[in-house]
Order: structure tokens, then sequence, then C-alpha cells
């Protein structure tokens, strides 16, 4: 009977831990679901480079973009991101912090540079895909995208 009581509370005791693990994750990046991307308009804008910047997130940082423009049309994206010092998001991005929220600030990076691709090449902002564990960063690009844009027509 006693060991089916000292088992009982050491997995009660793993579990817990476990569940408390979790908890760092949740912190770090906020849930959200990306919300729908209306179509840019890029009527009136003029031909050149502009930049903006998203909001800034307390503890993600937030996103710059600079949109080349020609003939009405997204000809190049550059999209950075910032962490909370404003230093750029690069390959090491959360490696100070524990695995799980490691690998989450990993994806949020490489979606980074996966939004900027599919805006050069799918010229829509509208058909550029959220991925999975970056909501924020996609948020962010979609905003500093619409400024930037917002920007050209001035």
């Amino acid at each position: 009977m006693k060991k089916k009581f000292a088992f009982g509370m050491a997995l009660l005791i793993g579990v817990s831990i476990m569940a408390a693990g979790c908890g760092d994750e949740k912190k770090e990046a906020p849930k959200g679901d990306a919300k729908p991307v209306a179509a840019l308009d890029l009527t009136g804008a003029k031909d050149g480079t502009f930049a903006a910047d998203s909001a800034k997130h307390e503890q993600l940082g937030h996103s710059h973009v600079e949109l080349t423009i020609k003939n009405g049309t997204i000809e190049k994206v550059v999209h950075t991101g910032l962490d909370k010092d404003g230093k750029p998001k690069d390959e090491n991005y959360g490696a100070d912090k524990p695995e799980g929220v490691r690998k989450k600030a990993q994806v949020a990076y490489k979606a980074i540079g996966s939004y900027a691709e599919q805006l050069t090449s799918k010229k829509d902002l509208a058909k550029v895909d959220a991925i999975a564990g970056a909501t924020v960063s996609y948020d962010q690009f979609k905003e500093a995208v619409t400024k930037a844009v917002d920007a050209a027509k001035k």
C-alpha cells in the first residue's frame, strides 16, 4: 500500500513540475489567432522604398519593414524582427531561454524571412500565409507593411 501511495505522489509531483515548466512558454508568446488580411491597395503609391515599424510588443519587440514599390507593384520586401531591446532577431534569438521557448523563438525568427519572401513573390499581403507559432510576428509584419504602403501614398 505504501509503495502505491509513494508512486502516486511521485507521479503527481512529476506532472506538476512539467505543467509548471510549460508556464514560461505561455508568458513568452501570447496566444491569438492571425486576423484576416485585406488586400493591399497600391493605387496612388509612389515608386521608391518606404519603411515602417509595427507597434512594440512589451516582451517580443517589433517588426521593421522596407518595401520597394515600382509601377504600383511590390518589388522587394525586407523584414527585420527586433527584440524588446531593439536588437535584430537572428539564429541565436531565444538561445538563453528554456528549450520550449527557444524553439518558439526560432519559429518566429524563420517566419520573419518567410513573410518577406511570400509578399515579394505573391505581391499580395492577403496571400501571405501565417506560420503557426509566429502569429505575433505575422500581425506585426502586416501592420508594418500597411504603414509602409500608406507612406508611399503620401
